[in-house]
């Protein structure tokens, strides 16, 4: 696994990106520090239920719009899936982020199928507050639904 701090041409990373918020900005921010060029993967809705039991708040096209609005995003691509063939070959990444605490981007775990010299933790920033919007979101709907 590779420390940060060394800056290496294509770095990649995904996430949901769901609920937007400012740990998301930070893991950005710090993953484009630390590579030219940031290509993000947007996880598919399939891919979130699948993976966390839960479907997006926000639509898919509305969560890769954000992230390619945002200065430090050279590129958006949407994924289902994150392998090691099509992340080299078809988008010459060098450097793949990993977060670190922050949720709904991609940490360790998720990234187990790739080499282990390909890998690079993003150390957490600032804190997210999605679970208690999340579960504020939540209740209201179960709430408005019993009428």
């Amino acid at each position: 696994m590779r420390s940060p701090g060394m800056r290496m041409g294509n770095g990649f990373l995904a996430g949901v990106f769901d609920l937007f918020h400012v740990g998301h900005l930070d893991v950005l921010g710090r993953a484009r520090q630390n590579c030219d060029r940031l290509v993000v993967g947007v996880l598919s809705d399939e891919w979130a239920v699948e993976a966390w039991g839960a479907r997006p708040f926000v639509p898919l096209v509305e969560r890769a719009q954000i992230i390619e609005h945002l200065r430090c995003v050279d590129e958006v691509v949407v994924v289902d899936d994150v392998q090691p063939a099509w992340l080299t070959g078809v988008l010459g990444v060098q450097i793949v982020f990993a977060a670190s605490g922050t949720d709904g981007v991609l940490g360790v775990d998720e990234l187990d199928e790739l080499p282990a010299e390909l890998v690079s933790v993003v150390p957490p920033g600032r804190g997210s507050r999605s679970p208690i919007l999340r579960a504020a979101i939540d209740q209201r709907q179960s709430r408005s639904s019993v009428a």
